[in-house]
Parts: structure tokens; C-alpha cells; sequence
């Protein structure tokens, strides 16, 4: 016999058929609706949501599944869907999917974030078949062996041979993994949620994204450049490259994240009006709608690019429409994905092409140029940031250009500015002191510990400066007798 639930667990327990305990209606603490408890003989017990907040219509849902399972029982039918863990999985899934949306916007999730939560719910799968073999029916769920798949996700094995680089994609793939739990306790498939091991969340501070330096990112785009160039392959292939190097050049300039930059439009770029003539030559305007920015918020970029949208205007066989102004295209253009697949400028440039011509890239560049860095497309934004960073540009507006936050920015990058030569030389100015000699226009370093060392009391650095001095003449005096 399957134990009732009790306790704290409970409010307003109502029986079905007093005074058989067998079927009740209940609530949980902090819930609205009704829940109902249904004993099933030789099978368990069951506890599903009714659905519904209103108490006669909680009590006919739970005495039609009594009547229900009394039916089936007579039959000699087993009476509970005999459905195991995994099973369950789809079913989630399938129900998230529905939720799929072209933008990120409240109650919603895009593609990206589905494919996520699929892939984590795969490594989720890996580590419960090195645990307790294949498929399991949730009653045979060891909790206390699923508190250790965190730890697990840290430690390379044979199921698990490429952990991640940080904590921060394990904590990731928590969140969609209590979150299934959490529609197993929903749907009535279990009465509480298992319990993970704790991983400290690694600072921004310490958690870098891998970027290239200037040679780095040189030696890259010289070689890209070549390849992009290369004449031996078929048209499809020529074009692509082409296009993908022209998107990297975009994305390190204009520091646009790749999701972003793969929904880009003709009719999204514009003049900049309050740049010169000479300036706008170069730059101009990137409008960020909703649909495309990750953080389901419109921006406005400017950009460095005028000359790579140019060349991709070009590859179209896109029309310059003389006497507009920039990307000098004709309205039946503007809806046209920038990005697309080659000669289908109604539809994107997709997942599967991207990822295979990156694998090309990291063929080409990884060995050669990239050490042991872990370099994706995001890189490339990355290191846009950091370059300007290192030249100084104020943080404020590079975060409003970015579409990141001050303090992201702050945690994240801030290492450039303490690696940089400015940092070195504001941090050591004035560190030694320079003494001239006589009337000429030599110099003599003394070292600040000398200094210090010396100043005693109310007299002047300058006073100590000059004993220093004549102490150092009277020493050469006496070596070169």
C-alpha cells in the first residue's frame, strides 16, 4: 500500500466517498487549484491536478477517474499508463515547444533556448544511463543519487568527456533540469522535487570569455581572407565563405551578437545623419529590433561596417539605387534576410550551415593561431569589445552600444584595462624620481625605496634627494682613484 500524503503536505482535504480514504481531493500549500489522491489496488497510488480551483468540479474530476479505474479493473486492464523516465522527458519538451516564439518575450522561449534545455536534458539522460542503466519508471528513481549530477558534470569519464570549462553551464543545465521536475510534480508524476549538490557560481570576475588578441585576430582574418578567396570550390561554397567572413569583420566591429547579426535585414541598416560626410563613408546605424535581440529589447548600433554591407549588397547582385541613401537599396529589398542561404534571399542562412562552415574555420585557424583558447562565434564580438576597451572608450557608451550591462562589462572585461600599458604607466607615475646633474640635460633614476628609506621626520624629499647625490659623487670619486 502506497502511503497517503500527509501533513504540511495537505490542505483542505476532502474524501470522495467518506468514509473511504482510498480518493480525496486536496491543496496543496500555496497552490489554487485541486489536486486529487486516487489508492489503486496492486498498482500504487495516483495524484494528478484537477485543473480547476472550483470544489464540485475537483470532486466529479476525481469520481470519474474512480469510476474510470473501476472499470478497467473489472476488465482485468492494468489501470496507470506504464510510462518511464525518459518517456516523460518528450513529453515536457513537447510541451515547451509549444511555447517557442520568434523573439525572446515574457512567458515565451526561442529556438536557442529550446534546443538548450533539449541538449541538457541529453547530458541529463547520459549521466541517469551511467547511474541506473537505460530507461526507468520514476518510482525507481534513486534521489540520492541524482544529488550528485553536478559533481558528476565537473569529472571526465566515459560518459562524460568534455566537461564544461565552468560552473556556469552546469548551473544552466540545473535550471532546465529542476524545471522537468518540476513538470513531473505538476502533471502528478511525483510528490517532491529531488535535491542537487551545491556549486559555487564562479564570478564574473573570473569566468572570461576567450578572446583574441590583436595578432591573434590578425593572423585569423588574414587566413579567412585567402580562404574566403579560394576559386576551386562550387558556387554554394564560394558564397558562404564570403559572406562568413564579411560576418565576422561585422561582428568585431559593430560588436552585434551572432543571433543578432543572423536576423539582420536590409531595411534594418541606415544612414547616420549627425556623422560628416567623411565619417559616413565608413559608419552608420544598426536598428536592433525585438524579434532578433537576445534580450527582447530594440537598440540602436553604430557601426563601422558601411563598406563589408556594401560588399554583401554586391554579392546579391542587389541594384545601388542611386540618389538614397545608404544601404541604397530599393523597398522591395528591405524585408531580405543580409544573411541568407545563397541564391533563397527570402530564407536565413541556417543553424547547420553556420556550424559547418565554423568547423572549417577551427580546421583552418585552431592549431595555427588559437592555442588552447576556446574560440566560438561569440569570440568575435568578445574581442571587438575588448579591442575597444583597450583603446579607451568609455564604458557607457560601449555598454549601450553592445547591448550589455555596465556592470557585466565591469566583471567581464575589465582585465584588459588592468593588462593595458595606460594602467602601467597611471599606476607608475612618478614611481622614480629624477634628479638632474648639474646644468645638463642628464638624469639620474632614484629608485622610491631609496627615497623613503631616507625621509625622516620633517626633512624634504628634496633635501634627501641632494644627500643622495653627493654621496653618489663622492663614490665615483673614490673608484676611479
Amino acid at each position: 500500500m502506497v502511503r497517503e500524503l500527509t501533513g504540511t503536505y495537505i490542505a483542505e482535504k476532502i474524501l470522495v466517498f467518506p468514509p473511504y480514504e482510498d480518493c480525496y481531493i486536496y491543496k496543496r500549500p500555496n497552490t489554487k487549484f485541486y489536486q486529487y489522491f486516487l489508492s489503486i489496488e496492486g498498482e500504487g497510488s495516483e495524484r494528478k491536478s484537477c485543473r480547476t480551483e472550483n470544489l464540485e468540479l475537483a470532486k466529479k474530476v476525481a469520481l470519474d477517474r474512480k469510476l474510470e479505474v473501476m472499470s478497467r479493473q473489472k476488465q482485468g486492464l492494468k489501470v496507470r499508463r506504464v510510462k518511464k523516465l525518459f518517456d516523460f522527458i518528450d513529453d515536457y519538451l513537447q510541451e515547451e515547444s509549444e511555447r517557442i516564439a520568434d523573439y525572446n518575450r515574457p512567458g515565451f522561449i526561442t529556438k536557442e533556448t529550446f534546443r538548450g534545455k533539449k541538449y541538457h536534458l541529453d547530458r541529463f539522460k547520459i549521466f541517469l544511463t551511467s547511474k541506473q542503466g537505460n530507461n526507468i519508471r520514476l518510482e525507481n528513481l534513486d534521489y540520492v543519487k541524482l544529488r550528485d549530477y553536478p559533481i558528476w558534470r565537473t569529472v571526465k569519464s566515459e560518459y562524460n568527456p568534455k566537461p564544461p570549462k565552468n560552473t556556469q553551464s552546469i548551473l544552466a543545465e540545473l535550471t532546465t533540469i529542476k524545471a522537468y521536475f518540476v513538470f513531473l510534480e505538476d502533471k502528478g508524476y511525483i510528490n517532491s522535487q529531488p535535491t542537487f549538490r551545491t556549486l559555487k557560481r564562479e564570478s564574473l570576475i573570473n569566468n572570461r570569455r576567450d578572446y583574441l588578441n590583436a595578432r591573434e585576430y590578425m593572423q585569423t582574418i588574414n587566413t579567412l581572407r585567402a580562404w574566403s578567396n579560394k576559386t576551386n570550390i562550387t558556387p554554394t561554397q564560394s558564397y558562404n565563405r564570403r559572406l562568413v567572413y564579411n560576418a565576422i569583420l561585422i561582428m568585431s566591429n559593430s560588436l552585434l551578437r551572432i543571433g543578432e547579426l543572423r536576423g539582420l535585414k536590409w531595411g534594418d541598416l541606415e544612414c547616420n545623419p549627425n556623422l560628416s560626410k567623411e565619417d559616413q563613408k565608413i559608419g552608420h546605424l544598426i536598428r536592433v529590433s525585438n524579434e532578433i535581440s537576445k534580450t527582447g529589447y530594440p537598440r540602436t548600433v553604430q557601426s563601422p561596417t558601411l563598406q563589408r554591407f556594401n560588399t554583401i549588397r554586391d554579392m546579391d547582385g542587389i541594384p545601388k539605387v542611386r540618389g538614397t541613401k545608404f544601404p541604397h537599396v530599393s523597398p522591395e529589398y528591405k524585408q531580405q534576410h543580409i544573411f541568407h542561404i545563397y541564391n533563397h534571399p527570402e530564407t536565413k542562412l541556417g543553424t547547420n550551415s553556420w556550424d559547418r562552415i565554423w568547423k572549417e574555420i577551427k580546421d583552418l585557424c585552431a592549431a595555427r593561431y588559437w592555442n588552447d583558447k576556446n574560440i566560438t562565434w561569440y569570440s568575435f564580438r568578445h574581442t571587438g569589445i575588448s579591442f575597444s576597451v583597450s583603446r579607451g572608450v568609455p564604458l557607457l557608451f560601449l555598454s549601450r552600444n553592445a547591448g550589455t550591462g555596465l556592470k557585466y562589462l565591469q566583471d567581464v572585461y575589465y582585465h584588459h584595462e588592468s593588462e593595458s600599458k595606460a594602467t602601467w604607466e597611471t599606476l607608475n607615475k612618478n614611481r622614480r624620481f629624477y634628479d638632474a646633474i648639474h646644468s645638463k640635460n642628464e638624469e639620474e633614476l632614484i629608485p622610491i625605496e631609496d627615497v623613503m628609506q631616507i625621509v625622516v621626520g620633517t626633512k624634504s624629499i628634496i633635501d634627501k634627494k641632494e644627500s643622495i647625490t653627493r654621496k653618489r659623487k663622492i663614490s665615483k670619486v673614490k673608484s676611479k682613484a
